[in-house]
């Protein structure tokens, strides 16, 4: 098996499906979306495929980010599917791959009180049935975000990049202390970590990938899309331009 971790950071893999190869020759790979249900359909079929041709045991090779975080349908995540529809799509998941390789990823955060509601209403909906990993960050706003934020009529509390220490740490506390990605001033788990690595049984790479400031993941990372633009959800808080 590959020692590198697939990753799909630069699209969502629900609607980008150029990671399935990857993920039938039997590599490892780390799925992020905020389509939980679209994908499960996507890896429903590659999972049958592989029963069909007697090659089963190689799957799932499969650790997938389910990206909820409240806002869907809004301005700020105007194509997002419907919330109910995600955490539909979560619980398939968990009950196709085991919840052990399904990660709740609440990402965005807004630190605000009703920023805070809202992703800790996603959290106990979500973890009812089943209980898996939780994943975080916070909303950063890049120029580009605050033009778009301006342009749809939203204003965040603070102007800074960050959120205030205090409100992430609030977040955090009433969220019951989850992984934390890529933020300043936490202790970050990489999202491909010695966790993912024992998990689909890869030998983890040491040296950190280093992306961009915080980020903790393990030299194991691959990214698997080429895109390098907005998806089709459209989210305002988007990195991409």
């Amino acid at each position: 098996m590959n020692d590198q971790i697939g990753i799909t950071e630069r699209g969502d893999p629900a609607i980008n499906c150029q990671w399935c190869q990857w993920v039938i020759d039997g590599n490892p790979a780390i799925l992020i979306t905020k389509d939980p249900l679209s994908l499960f359909d996507h890896i429903k079929v590659i999972i049958e495929d592989g029963k069909r041709e007697e090659v089963y045991p190689r799957f799932p090779n499969i650790i997938v980010h389910t990206t909820i975080t409240g806002f869907a349908r809004s301005v700020i995540e105007p194509n997002v599917p419907d919330v109910d529809v995600a955490l539909l799509g979560f619980e398939e998941l968990c009950k196709l791959l085991g919840p052990q390789r399904i990660v709740l990823r609440i990402d965005p955060v807004v630190p605000t009180d009703a920023g805070i509601d809202t992703a800790h209403d996603i959290l106990c909906r979500a973890q009812k049935r089943f209980k898996t990993r939780v994943r975080v960050s916070f909303i950063d706003q890049y120029d580009h975000v605050k033009k778009r934020f301006k342009d749809i009529d939203v204003e965040l509390p603070w102007t800074t990049f960050h959120a205030p220490l205090k409100l992430r740490k609030k977040a955090w506390e009433r969220l019951g202390q989850p992984e934390v990605c890529g933020e300043p001033d936490f202790e970050c788990t990489g999202c491909i970590s010695a966790k993912d690595c024992e998990l689909l049984g890869i030998q983890p790479i040491d040296k950190f990938s280093k992306q961009r400031p915080c980020c903790a993941c393990l030299g194991n990372k691959k990214e698997l899309l080429n895109s390098k633009s907005q998806c089709i959800h459209r989210c305002a808080y988007c990195y991409w331009r």
